[in-house]
């Protein structure tokens, strides 16, 4: 079936209305074309049978946001940009006496949050506070969990392995020295108000499937969230083009950096 942009609306604001969920701001052609394999999972013939099937349970809009989300992740991905968070970033971040305030922003199921974690525990230890978030509440359920599979785990160092997992079966399980810096809970980055003060942003491979719009909403609402000096870390495959425009410095590729106020207001003066 192919159904019509009026349609496509219609089943948007349903969404909407339930989930609070703003579909209009992601890419359609990616979007539309998961939903038609979820409605086909479903046995649906249209948008209106799918809706109807999906609000007969409760868990039903959870189990469509659960299979929206893609859950694409593991522990320290792209190692190299990780040595150079643990080499060039924090030491720059993380002021004496004071523990670092993080954010994985779509974190699915926390391999971010973890590795992050993971380093500060063993190259820079303190009170650290790493807050993911995520819409899909199975992923939430994981990151919460600790458990990862060998495929989770495949880029970890081995000591790093060792010094803070315990394998449990066919999984490895964080410990405890690492989750105590770690809290998760629901959230989405289109309608959700944030935080402030966030010394490091992490937002991976989320904004991908986002509109340009949303992209530039977001980035420029990452941007008023970092306290002065914070940085923003972003995917491989997602260069912010107008970073400039929004106030970001970069020197490292995927890193943005949020001036310091004297930086800030040297920029004003000139």
């Amino acid at each position: 079936m192919h159904p019509n942009e009026r349609q496509w609306e219609q089943f948007y604001e349903k969404v909407k209305g339930k989930t609070g969920l703003d579909l209009f701001q992601y890419k359609p052609d990616q979007l539309r074309r998961r939903i038609l394999g979820m409605l086909e999972q479903k046995n649906a013939a249209n948008l209106d049978e799918f809706w109807a099937t999906l609000s007969k349970t409760p868990d039903g809009a959870t189990w469509f946001l659960d299979k929206l989300a893609i859950n694409v992740s593991e522990l320290y991905r792209n190692p190299e940009k990780w040595v150079e968070m643990q080499e060039a970033i924090l030491p720059k971040l993380i002021r004496p006496g004071r523990g670092l305030k993080a954010w994985s922003a779509g974190c699915s199921i926390g391999a971010e949050a973890h590795t992050l974690a993971s380093i500060l525990e063993s190259s820079f230890p303190g009170r650290h506070q790493i807050v993911g978030s995520d819409i899909d509440q199975e992923a939430l359920n994981q990151a919460k969990s600790g458990l990862y599979s060998d495929a989770d785990m495949k880029c970890v160092p081995n000591e790093i392995k060792a010094k803070y997992f315990l394998q449990e079966g066919a999984k490895w399980k964080a410990k405890s020295e690492i989750t105590r810096h770690l809290q998760f809970k629901t959230g989405d980055l289109l309608s959700d108000r944030f935080d402030t003060g966030f010394d490091l942003i992490m937002c991976r491979n989320v904004v991908i499937y986002f509109t340009d719009e949303a992209k530039d909403r977001l980035y420029r609402r990452f941007f008023d969230s970092l306290r002065p000096g914070g940085v923003l870390f972003v995917g491989s495959t997602e260069r912010i083009f107008n970073s400039k425009d929004i106030g970001f410095e970069t020197n490292i590729p995927f890193f943005y950096t949020k001036p310091a106020e004297g930086d800030q207001q040297w920029r004003s003066a000139s």
